[in-house]
């Protein structure tokens, strides 16, 4: 901005020089004192120039101020353009060196006068460098005073900017920690809609699903061992029996303790089971064997296994199919849904009682339905009711021989065939499974 204005004023005020120094030429050649005056003195008080003519010899010959009269006049310019150039200019800090009076820091410019095709003198003119020199210096300390408070402006943002930053990322870092530790219950409390808020909603969500798996694999754990346990102590007690009996028991009695023993380990083999099977399916490493499996002929097959059993509770089974419906699927692990699904319908059903099997297509979708006029499910119960161990009715499933494993592969097996499994039922008037393969 200072070389802008400096060289703004010393265009215009060298091309202002150039003026007067045409307009006295003629004048000055004729020595003409009292013109030279009339030109240079009314526009030297009005424009605050002042004014000093020279001969070849740098001798002032005018002095619009009056004080230079008669004096050598030598700065470097005046002897430049004495000696040949046209036109030059400087700048003086202090013009008391050069000359008599107390002169202040001035602008200086030198216009040669040539009469007749010879240099006869030249015109100096001095302007005064205090006003630019003022506006300079206000315009630094503005510039100054800006620079301050816009780096104080900055100071000030960048610490919010980065309080605003470096506190979310500080608080699911210290998440992070807490979760690596194992704990769950962390939760990040960050304000706004900005990417760090969803971050931290992500991150909740994910603690909060931790914290569930976490709650459900001690559950799991305690309930396996539970179960576990039962036909253990089970079998202890009826072993200890048999060996510690003085003189022994009858035949009749000794062959009831041993089947007891026989049933607890037929349990126990079956909880060890679902726990294999469940382990394999949520490991991913469950390997999946598509084929075209005709879905009708794999229910028939179910029915007449499970048959025997519900013979022996009085139960009707029946079958509805009226299409043949094709699958591609894992025929194994289908018939143990099947299976599952029929098997608990016949033990939760009384005496006297119906399960029936539909099978139909639905657009892409084969929809197995299995109804029964069983117990039924309470709505409290309905919601866990594929949650691992859970059970109903924990006597009557331990009677029956349930593990509470039985839905929970169902529910996996359908996932890995990205099927789906459902229930609706109704308290002391059954229940209805439906299950939905993809074609």
């Amino acid at each position: 901005m200072s070389d802008f204005l400096i060289n703004q004023k010393t265009q215009n005020e060298r091309s202002t020089a150039r003026q007067f120094a045409d307009a006295i030429t003629r004048a000055f050649g004729e020595r003409n004192v009292n013109a030279i005056y009339a030109i240079l003195m009314p526009l030297s008080g009005m424009l605050k120039i002042r004014f000093m003519i020279v001969d070849k010899e740098a001798v002032v010959q005018i002095d619009t101020a009056g004080q230079q009269n008669g004096m050598l006049l030598n700065p470097s310019i005046v002897t430049e353009v004495l000696n040949g150039i046209e036109s030059s200019n400087d700048y003086y800090p202090d013009l008391n060196e050069l000359m008599a009076d107390n002169s202040a820091a001035s602008y200086m410019y030198a216009e040669a006068i040539t009469y007749e095709g010879e240099r006869v003198g030249a015109l100096v003119m001095l302007t005064e460098a205090q006003s630019l020199n003022n506006n300079i210096r206000y315009i630094r300390r503005d510039a100054i005073t800006w620079a301050v408070l816009i780096a104080v402006a900055v100071f000030i943002l960048s610490l919010f900017v980065s309080n605003m930053f470096t506190k979310p990322i500080a608080a699911i870092g210290a998440g992070i920690e807490r979760m690596s530790k194992s704990d769950f219950t962390y939760r990040v409390e960050i304000k706004g809609r900005n990417e760090f808020a969803q971050l931290a909603t992500a991150f909740n969500m994910m603690c909060k699903r931790l914290e569930q798996l976490d709650r459900s694999r001690e559950q799991f754990v305690s309930n396996a061992s539970h179960e576990l346990k039962t036909p253990l102590s089970t079998m202890k007690i009826l072993i200890e029996t048999l060996l510690y009996q003085e003189g022994g028991f009858e035949p009749a009695v000794q062959n009831e303790l041993l089947t007891d023993i026989n049933k607890e380990i037929d349990r126990l083999n079956t909880i060890i089971s679902d726990l294999l099977a469940l382990a394999h399916v949520d490991s991913g490493e469950a390997d999946i064997k598509y084929e075209p499996v005709i879905l009708n002929e794999l229910l028939i097959d179910c029915m007449e296994k499970l048959y025997p059993l519900a013979r022996e509770r009085r139960i009707e089974l029946s079958i509805a199919a009226r299409d043949q419906v094709t699958a591609l699927c894992d025929k194994y692990r289908i018939m143990q849904v099947m299976y599952n699904l029929i098997d608990n319908a016949i033990k939760y059903t009384q005496r006297g009682g119906h399960v029936r099997a539909e099978l139909t297509r639905a657009g892409k979708n084969a929809v197995l339905r299995i109804m029964d006029t069983g117990i039924g499910i309470s709505r409290d119960d309905i919601i866990h009711i594929f949650d691992r161990f859970y059970r109903v009715d924990p006597a009557r499933s331990r009677e029956t021989g349930g593990t509470g494993l039985g839905l929970s592969i169902v529910k996996q097996i359908m996932a890995l065939h990205r099927g789906n499994v459902s229930v609706t039922s109704e308290p002391g008037k059954g229940s209805t499974f439906t299950v939905e393969l993809p074609l």
